[in-house]
């Protein structure tokens, strides 16, 4: 994840440490459209959005909580790529590899694997794979630009119900399908 890119200093409006936080959070934005999740909200600090799927599991069982957590950290992951995508660098959620360590540890102990390292790598697999698809890609930057200017308008907390709009002017959601492991179009087998 910390490639070369990561070491470069940030150019044009990525220099401004305000809008590579916007980008940040069109990653996390951009992944959870992605993973067709509905964004409750989004509020401009390092972190990703709360989504429904942090208030709810499908079942009350393990599998459901495992797969919340599979999602957090594509999530994560989602917003680091954005931010090297676009502003060839990552400083803004630097602090997100030791959370998707964490939670890479505590999946493979839920599941019964000894390998975290390994859940780990295959979730940030399909957080690239959504970010190779040009249209997702493309759609960094106007979706932290729709961000960046929500904040410059006084705005902290951004709805849920705006920003999905704003994401489906670029990537239109997907028929309704819930993410799992036999559905996920990103590639898991």
């Amino acid at each position: 994840m910390y490639t070369e890119a990561s070491r470069q200093s940030p150019e044009g409006k990525c220099a401004d440490l305000a809008f590579r936080l916007a980008v940040y959070e069109a990653g996390h934005a951009l992944t959870a459209r992605a993973l067709n999740l509905h964004i409750l909200s989004v509020r401009m600090l390092p972190r990703p959005p709360v989504l429904s799927s942090d208030k709810t599991f499908s079942n009350n069982d393990w599998v459901s909580f495992i797969e919340a957590l599979e999602i957090r950290v594509i999530e994560l992951f989602g917003g680091q790529i954005a931010e090297e995508t676009a502003c060839s660098c990552n400083t803004c959620g630097i602090g997100d590899i030791a959370r998707v360590d964490e939670l890479s540890r505590l999946i493979a102990g839920l599941k019964g694997e000894e390998d975290a390292e390994a859940v780990m790598f295959e979730l940030e697999d399909i957080a690239l794979k959504i970010f190779a698809k040009p249209e997702y890609k493309d759609a960094i930057i106007p979706i932290a630009t729709f961000l960046a200017e929500r904040v410059e308008a006084g705005e902290e907390l951004i709805k849920g119900t705006d920003l999905e709009a704003e994401l489906d002017k670029y990537v239109p959601r997907a028929p309704k399908e819930k993410w799992t492991r036999k559905l996920f179009s990103f590639g898991r087998k």
